[in-house]
């Protein structure tokens, strides 16, 4: 790999780890049957780093909305516990539910499934759609690609056996599946379970 390849590999490893972090913090800290609305400064700046958000009339739906779209667990699968949350910034709002899948033959194999409205927002997922840039190196790679219309970005880590979609549903919802220790079929079951028809239609 050249210098500068190298560089480009580093700069977008440390974006895409930055990025995922800062969304990962607000679903670590959720409650299923809680409600919080945040307004904290983080919040205010995750989307590209101006902390400016696209402006918005539309209310997110209920984070109980989003949950009834993600995947029911299948007898090789045991699902965890449903989480969600609403959160707000700068007047404007926005949703997330999430659930994470294990395998049962293999517990080592998870499956996290976050649907997020994000209400016409540039916040969460979308801060790393936004840096997404089609690289293929033999340690990872960025894909850009559709799912059922739907513009969408698949990332693989051939290295660790990681593979994340991110799917684009009208600037507004994000379908993110990640397969940990696993294969990329896994990726495609648990897409083709997403009804990404009826969370347009939210």
């Amino acid at each position: 790999m050249s210098r500068s390849s190298a560089v480009l590999v580093t700069g977008l490893l440390v974006v895409l780890i930055l990025c995922m972090s800062m969304v990962a913090g607000c679903s670590d800290s959720s409650e299923s049957d809680a409600v919080p609305t945040t307004t904290t400064a983080p919040q205010e700046t995750e989307n590209g780093g101006d902390g400016e958000t696209a402006p918005s009339s539309v209310s997110a739906v209920h984070y109980t909305e989003l949950m009834a779209f993600l995947p029911s667990a299948t007898a090789n699968w045991v699902e965890g516990e449903k989480t969600g949350m609403m959160m707000a910034s700068g007047g404007q709002q926005w949703s997330w539910a999430e659930a994470t899948y294990t395998q049962t033959t293999n517990p080592d194999v998870e499956v996290t499934v976050i649907i997020q409205d994000t209400a016409g927002m540039k916040e969460g997922y979308w801060a790393i759609w936004d840096t997404a840039t089609m690289v293929e190196t033999p340690e990872f790679s960025w894909k850009s690609t559709s799912v059922e219309g739907y513009p969408a970005w698949e990332f693989t880590d051939k290295i660790d056996e990681e593979y994340i979609l991110y799917v684009g549903i009208d600037d507004r919802f994000i379908v993110y599946i990640d397969v940990a220790n696993g294969k990329k079929d896994i990726l495609t079951v648990f897409s083709n379970m997403i009804d990404y028809g009826g969370i347009a239609a939210l």
